[in-house]
């Protein structure tokens, strides 16, 4: 119901015993952010005995600590850990140049890093790889990623026209943390 505190109270009944690939702690950590709480944020990803965590185990904790910083106004230091972070994921579009989320990751990557031009491009790539018509879930996932991408670069009458027509057709919603996921509590609560 778009409620963070509810999510809250359900993740406080897992045992982080359980959190082997981190998805809890990205559950966690993703509710302190729609709360605006950025202490504990930071504390989650202190505490965390990982250094990269899902999706897919390769997202690395600069990519997190990059986004507080950058919710917090603090564009330098977001920028050095964006710059960490994206050293990883050039890499493994290098390695894999036909996996659409490698393309999607450096693309919201390159928009946090005001790298306009880079970030559409390879935005656009991953929607080219693995467009809705041919896989619905993961096409949809990669067209959310373009919208927020379109926005983060200055171009929000594309984002708006992705996101009209993204709210208006079944689609996905990933685990937490998905800055890109499109429901209107998304839209609302996401910063």
């Amino acid at each position: 119901n778009g409620d963070p505190a509810a999510g809250g109270k359900i993740l406080e009944n897992i045992p982080t015993s359980n959190d082997t690939n981190g998805m809890l702690m990205v559950a966690r950590w993703d509710l302190a952010m729609l709360k605006r709480d950025y202490v504990t944020a930071e504390k989650i990803l202190t505490d965390a005995p990982l250094e990269k965590f899902s999706p897919a185990e390769n997202v690395p904790k600069t990519y997190y600590q990059g986004r507080i910083a950058l919710a917090r106004g603090d564009i330098e230091s977001a920028q050095n850990y964006f710059a960490a972070a994206t050293l990883d994921a050039e890499k493994r579009v290098r390695d894999n140049p036909d996996v659409a989320m490698g393309h999607g990751e450096l693309g919201l990557l390159y928009a946090y890093m005001q790298r306009r031009n880079d970030a559409i491009r390879e935005a656009r790539r991953a929607v080219e790889l693995e467009p809705e018509s041919q896989n619905a879930l993961h096409g949809a996932m990669h067209a959310a990623n373009l919208a927020l991408v379109y926005s983060l670069s200055g171009e929000p009458d594309q984002a708006i026209t992705v996101i009209e027509r993204l709210l208006s057709t079944a689609g996905p919603v990933q685990c937490s943390d998905f800055s890109n996921n499109i429901t209107l509590a998304d839209l609302r609560l996401r910063w």
